[in-house]
Formats: C-alpha cells, structure tokens, sequence
C-alpha cells in the first residue's frame, strides 16, 4: 500500500510517502513558516523524486490533533482534498497516539504530553500491548500543575514536546522518566493509518476553539 502522510499539528511540519514497508521519501521541518506555504511544496518536491505519481497514492494520512488548530486545518483539509480528487481512502491518526506508538515503550504505561500553549498541556495515557496500542485514559487539556497530579504514582514514561518542557516537574516524581526521541511524526501516522482501527479525516479538538469560547462569551448572563 502506497501512503502519503503529513503531520501539521504543530511547528515540527513532515511530510513523508511509504510504499509497502519501505519509506521512500520524508521531509521534516521545524521552522515558523506556515504550513499552507511549505506543506505543498513538501508534497511537490517529494513526488519530482519519486517512481510514482500523487495519483497512485492508495492512502491519505494526516495528523488529526490535538495541537494548532490551523495547523490541523491545512493537513487535514489537503489530505481531504487529495482523496476527492482522487477518490481514494482517507484516514485520521491522534498524535497523542503517534507520540506514544513511536516511543515504543512495552513495560510501563506511556503518557504522551503536548505543550498546549497558554500555560496548559494535552495528555492522555496508553499502554502498548504486543502490536497493540490500548487507550487508558483519553486525551484531557489541563493545567501542567493538574495534568501531573491526576496520574498515578507509578512507573510513567512521558515523551513528546509538553514532557521535554516540564521535565524538572516530571523528574520530581520516583519512577517517572522523560522519553528523548524526536518528535517528527508523520512516518508514525503512515504506519497507524493503514490498521483498520484509525480514525477519520476530522480534527480532534479537546480545547474549545477561540470561536466557540468567543461565542459562549457572547451568550453569558455577564458578557
């Protein structure tokens, strides 16, 4: 199965294409430029190179948050695009679940942790079972401070880049660990894309948008 993956949920941008086991081209990019403006240049320049045309694409693939809500917006509204103009399938992944799938940790349970800006973080906590990536406890937004007090004390591994930002918090706590890998994803959502398990192309919103906030805003007794 040809794959073309993007993950736009946040400022580490990457674009790859896999054909069968094989990834045959990635680009990665940390950079503050928009991801309207590189993410088809990315694509662009990826198929210049290849044996194969956009066309043959079996499978489009996007990050489906949490994270940047325009971010999200462009990868997912490309991808959808592609598989109308193409009339192929389409799939969604988490990157909560893409953090913890890539850490690839057996023996301890994972909680991937995502800086959320505006002083909260995404969390949510899985456990890797043989081939398997079980949910338990789903994505939540919450302070850094209430994140860290609501999770057991036992052996966790943190990864992502909300977990690299509050490492002292983290390191405070016996048996917890800090993960270090990197933190470009979008080979990771190739791979979950293609399990009969993964999502929609539709964004996973766990904090309210600044639209909905503005208009329950609007609607409040004391607005």
């Amino acid at each position: 199965m040809r794959i073309l993956a993007v993950d736009t949920s946040s400022v580490r941008g990457s674009v790859c294409v896999v054909d069968g086991p094989e990834n045959v081209g990635e680009i990665r990019l940390a950079s503050s430029m928009q991801h309207s403006e590189r993410l088809f240049r990315s694509v662009d320049f990826l198929f210049q190179h290849l044996p194969f045309k956009l066309a043959d694409i079996d499978l489009f693939a996007a990050a489906r948050g949490p994270g940047s809500f325009t971010g999200l917006r462009i990868g997912l509204a490309a991808m959808e695009g592609f598989v109308a103009a193409h009339g192929k399938r389409g799939a969604g992944v988490t990157t909560l679940e893409a953090l913890a799938w890539k850490a690839g940790i057996h023996d301890a349970l994972i909680v991937p942790t995502i800086d959320a800006r505006r002083g909260e973080v995404y969390g949510a906590v899985y456990r890797r079972t043989e081939d398997t990536l079980v949910e338990e406890r789903p994505a939540v937004v919450l302070k850094p401070a209430e994140w860290f007090a609501s999770l057991p004390r036992q052996s966790l591994v943190f990864c992502g880049d909300g977990a690299l930002r509050y490492q002292s918090e983290i390191d405070e706590t016996p048996g917890w660990s800090v993960h270090s890998m990197d933190l470009y994803l979008a080979s990771t959502i190739a791979e979950l894309a293609a399990a009969p398990s993964c999502g929609p192309l539709k964004p996973l919103y766990v904090r309210k948008t600044d639209a909905e906030i503005a208009r329950e805003s609007i609607g409040s007794p004391n607005s």
